[in-house]
């Protein structure tokens, strides 16, 4: 009787399956948290920072640093002001600008990685944001030669950028936290109660008695909306009338007037219903909840210095 000798194909299996192993292993290996550049300063729960991005930090923190300072120790920005000690702690604006920045950049960190996580945006490195920034610089200034619409400036620096990218992810940050975020009837009713007082709504128009300089008064129905988000004089005007009493008389610019107002009828405030503000406190909670997380995963981020580079990092 003979025999079939299998050793062969069992070989060639085993080969296959660790190819298969070395290649997902090698993909493991070149995704963002392994793949770190040449100038990488430290990582945050795996992700690289560079110099360049946390240089980028402390620049923003640059003049909130220099006011603390000032105000805390009446110091002056002179050649020695970044590492000279002031005060029974002994601080110096190098190290105060350098916790600043690291305490903003792990906030926008944790909320690129929950945005990742979440699957609403991918996390995206430095180097990556500066090149999309300038993708989309190109992009309006297409939009400018053409006469197409857009929105913000005709071009962005790279704090702008950022801003405008955090923006636009963060309302779906919150939707993505509302599925997270269970408030009950029992609790809904509860939260309710207790600030009920704060949900109404006031009505836009009020009735005034109002003359110009030189004018007799005369009767007119004053309405929030007409007035720009622009004309501050106005809407401050409008607010002084809807705080007065009826029969008070206000003063003050109203479309670019002197005038002289006495309030007739106040704004309507009409009570809101729970059925009417329940998703608005859902979406309310969601956020707290939200900021909650980015606090308690910026506390607990785990940050692995590349030397002692870090420490040796002086602002100047």
């Amino acid at each position: 009787m003979g025999f079939t000798r299998r050793k062969p194909t069992v070989i060639i299996w085993f080969t296959a399956v660790i190819l298969i192993v070395l290649a997902v292993f090698m993909i493991i290996l070149t995704n963002k948290k392994a793949a770190f550049p040449e100038n990488w300063l430290f990582t945050v729960d795996g992700y690289a920072v560079t110099d360049e991005e946390f240089l980028f930090y402390i620049n923003d923190q640059r003049a909130v640093t220099v006011d603390y300072f000032y105000r805390t120790y009446g110091a002056q920005v002179d050649e020695g002001f970044w590492t000279r000690q002031y005060g029974k702690n002994q601080e110096t604006p190098s190290e105060y600008a350098k916790k600043s920045a690291m305490t903003a950049l792990l906030r926008v960190k944790q909320e690129q990685i929950i945005a990742d996580e979440r699957d609403i945006a991918p996390y995206k490195s430095f180097d990556e944001l500066k090149s999309d920034m300038e993708d989309e610089n190109k992009k309006r200034a297409e939009m400018e030669d053409i006469g197409d619409t857009y929105y913000g400036l005709p071009q962005l620096d790279l704090y702008q950028y950022m801003q405008y990218v955090s923006g636009a992810r963060w309302p779906e940050l919150v939707e993505t936290q509302v599925q997270k975020t269970k408030m009950g009837d029992a609790e809904l009713q509860d939260e309710y109660a207790s600030r009920s007082a704060e949900y109404v709504r006031t009505a836009d128009e009020l009735t005034v008695m109002l003359a110009g300089t030189g004018q007799e008064m005369e009767e007119k129905v004053l309405n929030r909306l007409d007035i720009s988000k622009d004309d501050t004089e106005s809407l401050h005007f409008w607010e002084s009338l809807a705080a007065a009493s009826v029969g008070e008389t206000v003063i003050g610019k109203y479309m670019g007037e002197d005038v002289i107002a006495t309030l007739m009828t106040k704004p309507e405030i009409t009570n809101l219903t729970l059925e009417k503000v329940k998703d608005s406190m859902i979406y309310g909670r969601a956020e707290l909840d939200l900021r909650a997380l980015i606090a308690s995963r910026t506390d607990k981020a785990k940050i692995v210095y590349n030397g002692n580079q870090f420490n040796e990092l002086e602002v100047k």
